[in-house]
């Protein structure tokens, strides 16, 4: 008997209580969290010009690129949401390739386990890939100002596209590594035949061969990555150097409001391997499976619903005025306080004289 057919046994099978209750947790803390990031970018923009609605894209038209942004603006959110509520992923790993669900869309036979799967899998794509448009986006900016480092239409589309299309193209072959019920219990029957009366028992399960598709999906996805973060490094060493020459030529508060945004673009960069990299250790550990494998997989899921929400905190926190209107108490919140009355007053004063004057023309 090999090794992995003697160690499948220890593979729990039961739903860990503690793990629903954290994906609810998360998930209620996303939700506030996201609404709140959106209700800033939307009504407390400050001088976030357009670019605000690249955030807004990865959070929550113009042109047909603005159009897919708007669209993939609450991205982040959507993710937590499917994987907190409607999915609530339990996997078997590492003895057993597969797990279950038990969100709203299985548990009311919406969608199977395996379909919530790709959902999610392409989901995590696109929080990277959209991040990676946004980066592509402020480079543009900063290029027609600095008239450095000019990417011509085509090849800007072409970036962008390709990031659009990479989700896509790692999701056909994992969507194609699926398998009927029939063909789930054959598997279970060749490799983990003491299962075979627990499974009977269970109803919203998906297993998995190692097989070519997932072999292929897994590639794609080591391919995208290193696009991402290749793409990435360079359009933000280009726009650090462009910022460099043309300092002298912009004003401080305009230099300063373009490199807030870039600062907020790597903090959310940063964070983003909160949602890839548990994944990615997820699926390790069927290549390294180790004693409390299985633990340590949910633990990651843990981690990885946290995602959202500590994207939230780095945009508050990396753009001076979101900064401001959550630290109130501060120098920085006063002052603000302070400019927004003063803005206010003179927008009454001005309010006040127009009308002054419309009456003693009508006099």
């Amino acid at each position: 008997m090999s090794e992995i057919s003697e160690n499948y046994r220890n593979t729990d099978l039961e739903i860990p209580q503690y793990l629903i209750h954290h994906y609810l947790t998360s998930g209620s803390i996303s939700i506030l969290m996201n609404s709140f990031v959106c209700y800033l970018l939307i009504f407390r923009k400050g001088r976030l010009d357009t670019f605000r609605f690249y955030l807004l894209a990865f959070q929550v038209s113009s042109s047909i690129i603005i159009y897919f942004q708007l669209n993939f603006q609450i991205i982040c959110f959507i993710c937590d949401f499917h994987l907190s509520f409607l999915m609530q992923l339990v996997p078997f790993f590492p003895y057993v390739i597969g797990g279950f669900a038990v969100g709203l869309l299985p548990t009311f036979s919406i969608l199977s386990p395996h379909y919530c799967m790709t959902i999610l899998s392409f989901l995590v794509g696109c929080q990277v890939n959209m991040l990676t448009i946004c980066f592509l986006r402020k480079h543009q900016i900063i290029s027609n100002i600095s008239g450095k480092y000019k990417l011509s239409t085509k090849a800007h589309n072409f970036i962008a596209m390709l990031c659009l299309l990479i989700p896509i193209t790692y999701s056909i072959p994992f969507h194609l590594t699926g398998k009927t019920r029939n063909e789930q219990f054959k598997i279970i029957e060749m490799n983990y035949p003491l299962f075979h009366e627990k499974f009977l028992q269970l109803t919203n399960f998906a297993i998995y061969e190692f097989d070519t598709m997932m072999k292929t999906f897994a590639t794609i996805v080591l391919i995208g990555c290193v696009q991402s973060v290749n793409t990435v490094f360079l359009l933000t060493f280009q726009m650090y150097k462009a910022l460099v020459i043309c300092s002298s030529s912009l004003s401080k508060e305009t230099l300063e409001k373009h490199k807030s945004s870039l600062r907020s673009l790597i903090g959310q960069f940063l964070v983003t391997p909160i949602a890839v990299l548990p994944a990615m250790l997820i699926v390790s550990t069927i290549v390294f499976p180790f004693d409390g494998a299985q633990v340590f997989t949910w633990f990651m899921l843990i981690i990885m619903t946290t995602h959202s929400t500590i994207n939230c905190l780095v945009v508050i926190f990396t753009i001076p005025k979101f900064r401001k209107i959550i630290l109130f108490w501060t120098k920085e919140g006063r002052k603000l306080r302070r400019i927004r009355m003063e803005s206010r007053t003179m927008s009454f004063m001005g309010n006040r004289m127009t009308r002054n004057s419309f009456r003693n023309s009508m006099s």
